[in-house]
């Protein structure tokens, strides 16, 4: 069952405290860890009592489900962005500059950081195991719909895989394109051929 939530104050002050609690939370488990993220570890980040934390947020669990949201949802919106800007590019143009900018931010210590924990805590705890497959298949579902608008002959089916494959090699390229991982002069063009394989994956 989905965890929501409480009701909070909706006024303007309300909303940014509960979306500076959510950026702590953010850069706490990006670059410190899981272990390190905790009520009162992001009430002294943002610099309010555990109470004012806790009015937001009642519990780790809650706070995290609402931090992936808002990362997913954050992502939804760079797509949503793009399609509407397209103009005069073809639909695979599009598709390439967002796949583009997905690889780009997950080069990001805090974005890969964020994914390398809960991925890692997927494999240990049932919740964040339920939460880290909720996001995938909204992943999934994002890029197999982009892929049956551009290339409608697919069959759900294909467009289904397509989508998958195109998910798990941009989360897979992460232990290479990460700012935080050690670099080998051989790859130096991981990035370009990596697209240029994802673009096969959707479309040939």
């Amino acid at each position: 069952m989905t965890m929501q939530r409480k009701e909070s104050n909706t006024t303007t002050k309300g909303q940014e405290r509960a979306s500076a609690i959510l950026s702590a939370a953010h850069e706490i488990l990006g670059t410190e860890g899981y272990a390190a993220l905790s009520m009162r570890s992001v009430a002294l980040r943002v610099g309010v009592s555990l109470s004012n934390v806790q009015h937001y947020y009642p519990s780790r669990e809650v706070l995290l489900e609402a931090l992936l949201n808002q990362t997913f949802n954050g992502y939804q919106a760079a797509v949503d962005e793009r399609l509407s800007q397209q103009g005069d590019k073809s639909g695979m143009a599009v598709f390439q500059s967002i796949i583009d900018y997905f690889l780009d931010d997950l080069r990001d210590q805090i974005s890969s950081g964020l994914f390398f924990e809960i991925a890692a805590l997927a494999n240990r705890h049932p919740y964040a195991a339920q939460m880290f497959d909720g996001m995938l298949t909204r992943a999934r579902r994002t890029t197999r719909n982009l892929i049956r608008d551009i290339a409608p002959q697919l069959t759900p089916a294909q467009a289904e895989i397509r989508g998958a494959l195109i998910v798990s090699q941009i989360i897979g390229l992460m232990i290479f394109l990460s700012d935080t991982r050690p670099k080998h002069e051989e790859l130096a063009e991981l990035q370009r051929e990596a697209t240029a394989a994802i673009m096969r994956i959707a479309f040939n």
